[in-house]
């Protein structure tokens, strides 16, 4: 606030009774503003570039533990809408931007408020009356108070006071968004963009309803805010008069010299009255300029609750925990027994009512059933991607969840029915499914994936060939191809294969399913398959029929055909000839 309360004391200094001390006083007072304005630039310049250094350090490594403490937890944890893709994106973009401003901004700005007091009180008393700098002190609560709430109503409304349906209508307008620019070529397609504008505008809109009520009463407290702020100041004024006209400040008399000049300076007035006035005004609207391009304090420590609650929160299978005993050599014996399960979102809705299933080490077993009856599933709890409710689930007679879970996955290989892929070369993507893979074990999953051919003769720069956003530079069969060489890099012991073709073309199937077939001939290894096409089955050692959450038949497939019309396999098999 000095700078501020210096042009108006030298708007005094600049109007002396003597014109012949003119030059002198423009002299001091151009040096004292040369002087300021050297030690701000090089107190801003140092202050702010080392706070938003230790702002940026600060999001930086925020997002990176956040990130790192994500990826500790069990997939259940992602199945929750507060946890989806569009939210926590959200919240590493701009939630924990908004933290920078508890060391960055906030910190700055509450130490330039610091001084800036301290420094109005030194000048209003310095250069005013201590009567008049009283009287501004006293009222500095009260303007503080209206200053508040002017800032307040102005300020958006944080998350944490906003209602549920509310936050809820703000998340999915965003979620419409993420998923229309996720699922851009399926929107293309069905020439649905109209549509999906419409539901955004729809929340949009009802967003905005809700908004002009509260932005007339925000306009309404501000205005009135700051009304009351200016008839202080008024007041304020009215009293420095008051004690002008009582000579209380200063000789109001008119003098005059010998030459009827007059000697009398009034300009002090102006230092006496103005100066503390003036300087609390302009700090407090200096003040309010701050608080309106710094950060929400109040947004900054919920994004730092729900963050520190994200950092508190244990996982309930921990892939990097070191815990968990491991076996010396991997059979393949898998074992379900009584396993009841459903999801963590949807706990009503039973998915595994007591299913009981065994496969043999190096068995193909073969799952199938109507839509719903719980096979991915098991491949999920294979996986420990979940817990089951209640039962056990085996490997090699040894409870899974007493098994190092990293170590564990290590030893399986899953191909799902929608390949997915990451934007990068081939070789990355491949080499994604063993840590530290060389390029002769990759080369040597695609062989096996039957991949190699078309990525060295189709593809213009071979393994280091770009697959694009999800593989989009790539055909179904590629993907296919290219997610079986990643399975295979790590040489699993069990494969796991959801519905691996079932998205593909009949030519891309007939290639995929050839590679499938020799990969299980030329090693034998416990493959757990899910299929809808039962033709691709009919050779797997043992096809186990799931419904309603259950294995209700198991065999070969000669064995349930003989079972006749009351079989489910054998009703499945007549349904798609």
């Amino acid at each position: 606030s000095l700078h501020d309360a210096l042009p108006i004391c030298s708007i005094t200094a600049l109007a002396p009774s003597n014109p012949n001390t003119l030059y002198e006083g423009g002299l001091v007072w151009s040096l004292v503003f040369l002087a300021v304005g050297v030690a701000v630039l090089v107190l801003n310049t140092v202050s702010w570039s080392c706070l938003t250094i230790a702002g940026e350090h600060l999001t930086t490594n925020l997002r990176l533990a956040l990130l790192t403490k994500l990826l500790h937890n069990e997939v259940g944890y992602f199945d929750h809408e507060d946890n989806s893709m569009g939210a926590l994106t959200e919240f590493l973009g701009e939630k924990v931007t908004l933290l920078q401003g508890l060391v960055g901004e906030k910190l700055g700005m509450i130490a330039q408020a610091v001084v800036m007091l301290v420094t109005t009180v030194v000048t209003m008393f310095v250069w005013g009356d201590w009567r008049v700098s009283l009287v501004v002190l006293g009222c500095m609560p009260i303007s503080g108070v209206l200053m508040s709430v002017a800032m307040a109503a102005m300020m958006p409304i944080p998350d944490q006071k906003q209602d549920d349906k509310d936050a809820k209508q703000n998340k999915s307008a965003g979620s419409v968004v993420g998923e229309v620019v996720l699922s851009i070529r399926t929107v293309a397609s069905f020439n649905a963009e109209q549509q999906f504008f419409d539901d955004y505008s729809a929340q949009v809109d009802a967003i905005f309803k809700k908004g002009v009520p509260r932005a007339l009463t925000g306009g309404s407290a501000n205005g009135v805010a700051m009304g009351l702020m200016y008839v202080i100041f008024g007041v304020q004024i009215y009293y420095g008069f008051w004690l002008m006209e009582g000579a209380h400040l200063l000789e109001t008399s008119v003098v005059r010299d010998a030459s009827g000049c007059v000697t009398t300076d009034l300009t002090g007035f102006f230092d006496k009255v103005m100066v503390p006035i003036m300087a609390m005004m302009m700090v407090m609207m200096q003040m309010a300029t701050m608080a309106m391009i710094a950060t929400d304090a109040t947004s900054a420590a919920e994004a730092a609750k729900k963050l520190f609650e994200r950092f508190d929160r244990e996982s309930s299978c921990d892939p990097f925990s070191e815990l968990g005993a491991t076996l010396p050599a991997v059979k393949g014996h898998l074992q379900f027994t009584g396993v009841a399960f459903s999801y963590p979102t949807a706990e009503q809705f039973k998915i595994c009512t007591g299913l009981t299933l065994e496969v043999q080490p190096g068995q193909v077993c073969a799952l199938c059933g109507p839509s719903g009856s719980g096979k991915s599933t098991v491949i999920a709890l294979l996986q420990r991607f979940y817990d089951p409710t209640s039962g056990s689930v085996l490997l090699d007679g040894v409870e899974l969840k007493t098994l190092n879970l990293n170590w564990l996955r290590k030893q399986m290989g899953m191909v799902g029915q929608e390949p997915v892929l990451f934007e990068g070369t081939v070789a990355e993507n491949i080499g994604y499914g063993k840590e530290g893979a060389t390029q002769a074990e990759i080369e040597e999953a695609a062989e096996a994936a039957n991949a190699h051919q078309f990525i060295t003769e189709d593809l213009g720069a071979g393994y280091k060939t770009q697959v694009g956003l999800r593989g989009g530079k790539l055909s179904g069969g590629q993907k296919q191809r290219i997610a079986i060489a990643r399975a295979l890099v790590r040489k699993p012991s069990i494969m796991l294969l959801d519905e691996a073709t079932s998205a593909l073309d009949n030519t891309s199937e007939k290639i995929v399913q050839a590679a499938l077939d020799e990969i299980m001939k030329k090693q034998k290894r416990t493959t757990i398959t899910i299929a809808h096409r039962l033709s691709t089955i009919r050779g797997a050692d043992t096809i186990a029929v799931v419904s309603t959450g259950q294995v209700v038949e198991q065999g070969t497939h000669d064995e349930l055909l003989k079972i006749g019309p009351k079989g489910v396999y054998y009703n499945l098999v007549q349904a798609q000839q």
